[in-house]
């Protein structure tokens, strides 16, 4: 956890959350909870939480303590990558919040089992060009984070090897509560496989509906009040309900049963397209992040669909008349 960014942040907001739900002694000196919230938290800070959670614990509580990822169920980050529908489409997220971020550290698959589709090789390593490869701790809280976030959403029969794969005698990790992770993860640590992960899971869709999917999520309607035709206002909810989803145009075109080119005219007759309509329904989603919560401007633009902060910051000047920063001043949450 190198950058101060808003992903290492939220790390260090789980890491903390979860530390003082089970009693544990939280490093002195470490700010005041409403500071954590922001988008930057200083690298001694991060650094002091990790190890105070090393003191007490080890590894195997470092990735205890990553894998509670519903401590986090109200931050944009938690609810973007809650929208995947099994664990390609997670990873698929979280290497796109690892290049918003531009993190040092990238997750990269390596290698997927020819014989099943449900087993993936992932390396945790040094993007090219930046050196510094990622310790075991940060590793190991990384891959909390993607355990925690399967299990989250519900992906069944999760298990997962440590070291390179076809490789003789790679420590299984127990993922079942209250399990013996100590031996396996000292075991990986001193043969240099921390960072190296062989995912299995069963098929199946996921049990838990991702985040913010249900009918009780206020910002599926925030676009309604639009003079807008049906069909595009099903477009619209459909964004809101998960607006850091890609939604491409042939998946919206079938899920509303129409055919690409029919969806793309009746569109173009009222002067709208998909990319129009899902640009403003995430421009009103960002929006109602700015005035609602204190969470850090390129969290919120990366939870709400857009490639990178430059992005969201021109996009969102373009719909509103100013910028997020502007208008959370002007409106929103100080």
């Amino acid at each position: 956890m190198h950058n101060e960014d808003f992903a290492s942040a939220a790390m260090v907001r789980l890491l903390v959350r979860a530390m003082a739900a089970q009693g544990l002694a939280l490093p002195p000196g470490l700010p005041a909870p409403a500071a954590l919230v922001g988008s930057h938290v200083p690298l001694d800070c991060k650094r002091s939480v990790v190890q105070a959670v090393l003191a007490q614990g080890g590894p195997a509580l470092l990735l205890q303590l990553a894998r509670q990822v519903h401590l986090l169920r109200d931050d944009p980050v938690y609810r973007a990558l809650m929208g995947a529908s099994d664990v390609p489409g997670l990873l698929a997220r979280w290497q796109r919040l690892e290049r918003y971020v531009h993190s040092a550290h990238q997750v990269s698959v390596r290698a997927q089992s020819l014989h099943s589709p449900y087993s993936l090789h992932l390396q945790h390593h040094a993007r090219a060009g930046t050196g510094g490869t990622p310790q075991p701790p940060e590793s190991l809280a990384v891959l909390g984070v993607l355990l925690g976030t399967c299990e989250a959403l519900g992906v069944p029969g999760m298990a997962v090897h440590l070291g390179e794969p076809g490789g003789s005698d790679r420590p299984s990790l127990p993922l079942v509560p209250g399990a013996d992770q100590a031996t396996e993860l000292a075991k990986a640590i001193a043969q240099g496989h921390a960072s190296h992960w062989t995912l299995h899971w069963q098929p199946g869709a996921a049990a838990h509906a991702p985040a913010g999917h249900g009918e009780q999520n206020p910002q599926a309607t925030l676009c309604d009040a639009l003079p807008w035709p049906p069909l595009a206002h099903r477009i619209a909810r459909r964004v809101l309900h998960d607006p850091a989803g890609e939604h491409p145009v042939d998946e919206l075109a079938l899920s509303l049963g129409q055919a690409r080119r029919t969806l793309q005219r009746h569109l173009a007759t009222h002067g709208l397209s998909c990319r129009s309509i899902a640009t403003e329904a995430r421009t009103r989603a960002a929006a109602q992040w700015l005035l609602d919560t204190p969470h850090g401007i390129a969290e919120i633009g990366f939870a709400c669909g857009f490639a990178d902060q430059p992005h969201f910051t021109r996009e969102f000047a373009r719909q509103v008349g100013m910028t997020p920063a502007r208008y959370r001043q002007a409106f929103g949450h100080p």
